[in-house]
């Protein structure tokens, strides 16, 4: 899937697979972390869910759960882990220290 408008240029795809997916955010010149916010740049949370499934090609149903843990910063590495669940997909955000940023359960098609 091509990016949109709001993630154009925000990210390069370094490795994917059906159930990881490995980023890195561009620095902080990008409009979205110049928006988000001034002074004090941060990935917004529904750019973290947004992105994994513009990568898959996937359209999200329903966001049963997300939890925001750790902030993701611009120049970061990222990796996705996707896993089936009975109801959808569970998603875990990771850096480069392998600390969890996010968690998110979600239905997409």
């Amino acid at each position: 899937m091509s990016q949109t408008y709001l993630s154009q240029g925000l990210y390069t795809v370094i490795s994917q697979s059906d159930e990881c997916i490995e980023i890195k955010l561009t620095d902080a010149s990008h409009p979205i972390f110049k928006a988000h916010f001034e002074g004090m740049p941060l990935l917004p949370g529904f750019l973290q869910i947004d992105m994994v499934a513009e990568i898959l090609d996937k359209e999200v149903d329903a966001i049963t759960s997300a939890k925001f843990v750790q902030k993701v910063l611009p120049d970061e590495r990222l990796v996705y882990t996707i896993a089936p669940t009975k109801s959808g997909v569970r998603v875990k955000l990771t850096n480069t220290l392998n600390e969890l940023c996010g968690d998110f359960k979600l239905k997409w098609h």
